[in-house]
């Protein structure tokens, strides 16, 4: 057995333990039951924990001196960490998840960035290389190819190193990250797009619209390709949790060419939080319904205010869940949801990075939450979070915080 091989297998005996000791059963209940619209305790998690401030951990130090086998023992090491520090209600699978090797050329469109670093935190500036209404057809339709001899041998190879700890299980994508306005304002500069949307309406909607019709070509050759896998499990959709909803078919096993009816989709339009509902709708959510028309379920939002936006959002066909950032109005949106879809809350991730860190601002902001959610469906999602100050434990309090609150109520 080489010493790759032997660090795998350890690590992977050493989650499963832990694993094992987790009650999934009743962890995947609750992401079902919230998703299903039931008013039950809300699940929460950490997400998107910023792991360079913790990669001085003896733990996490990687092994392997094979990049792909190191990515499947940086996947293992980060599991372990988080069930034994800040699991939530995460669930946490035996199995280790083969991805189906795809190349995408995405749009052919680069952008032009200079970057200012500040530790594992960058500071963007974008050139528009979009700027005549000629610039949009730059964007060309994506080059995808499955590469289905190298996705069989790493499937082989990782079955060979598992056999006997755990399942190794291919996986195509679970859905893409849809957001026309993230990729478009790396190419037409921020300020102004902004200021496009008044002075040329006409040649902002024309590349929003580019955007979408490359998309809905690229959503198809993935079809073709028998490369979408579903999403209902324990995958992240959207900005939120997680996917598990009766209204959806149980993954095929293998999860491998399912049709997008049997998949969450997602939209949002994070650059739009303070543009109004009708410039919304006009420049970015009427595009967007022709992608996400396409799914079963749907998650909309991300950073953006969506409390004023209900009525528009009420039109996104089969929608479930609402981000509410903490910038939203919860009153607000609770009183236009009235139960109709998840509110997944994404408390602020200023709380894990003050100086000094204080517990209390945790609980005060929990307390508030789940007063301004009562009668609600509500998950909640820990994101973004850019610095903890190199204290890692400050997401253990976190989590420990957050479920004190959260058995208080219910």
């Amino acid at each position: 057995m080489s010493n790759n091989q032997q660090i795998l297998r350890e690590l992977a005996v050493q989650r499963k333990r832990l694993i094992e000791g987790m009650n999934n059963e009743a962890r995947i209940k609750l992401w079902t039951d919230v998703n299903d619209l039931k008013v039950t305790r809300p699940p929460a998690c950490i997400y998107q924990v910023p792991w360079s401030e913790i990669s001085d951990r003896e733990e996490l130090d990687l092994q392997c001196d094979d990049w792909f086998l190191q990515s499947v023992e940086e996947k293992l090491r980060r599991d372990i960490f988080q069930i034994q520090h800040f699991p939530g209600d995460m669930v946490f699978i035996n199995e280790i998840e083969c991805p189906a090797v795809i190349y995408d050329s995405n749009f052919g469109l680069g952008n032009q960035v200079d970057i200012i670093r500040s530790g594992h935190i960058n500071s963007q500036h974008f050139t528009p290389v979009i700027n005549e209404p000629e610039d949009i057809f730059k964007m060309k339709e994506a080059v995808v190819i499955y590469d289905r001899n190298e996705t069989s041998r790493r499937m082989e190879l990782l079955g060979n190193i598992f056999s006997g700890i755990c399942d190794v299980v291919l996986r195509g994508k679970k859905g893409l990250w849809f957001t026309p306005w993230d990729y478009l304002i790396s190419r037409t500069g921020v300020t102004q797009s902004m200021m496009d949307l008044i002075e040329r309406p006409d040649f902002v909607n024309s590349y929003v619209s580019r955007y979408v019709d490359l998309s809905l070509k690229r959503m198809e050759r993935y079809r073709e390709l028998g490369v979408w896998s579903s999403n209902n499990d324990n995958t992240i959709v959207g900005s939120g949790g997680y996917g598990y909803i009766s209204d959806l078919p149980e993954p095929p096993e293998p999860n491998i060419n399912v049709p997008t009816q049997e998949l969450w989709g997602c939209g949002n339009a994070q650059m739009f939080s303070e543009v109004s509902p009708e410039m919304h709708w006009e420049f970015s959510l009427r595009h967007e319904l022709r992608w996400l028309e396409n799914f079963g379920i749907n998650y909309y939002g991300c950073c953006e205010q969506l409390h004023m936006k209900i009525e528009i959002l009420d039109k996104i066909p089969n929608l479930r869940k609402i981000s509410m950032s903490p910038w939203a109005n919860l009153d607000v949106a609770r009183e236009k949801i009235k139960g109709r879809y998840v509110m997944s809350i994404k408390p602020t991730p200023t709380a894990v990075a003050m100086q000094p860190f204080d517990e209390d601002v945790i609980r005060a902001e929990f307390r508030s939450h789940l007063e301004k959610t009562d009668g609600n469906p509500t998950e909640f999602v820990l994101k973004d979070i850019s610095t903890v100050k190199g204290q890692p434990e400050r997401l253990d309090a976190w989590d420990r915080v957050v479920r004190e609150e959260i058995d208080r109520v219910f």
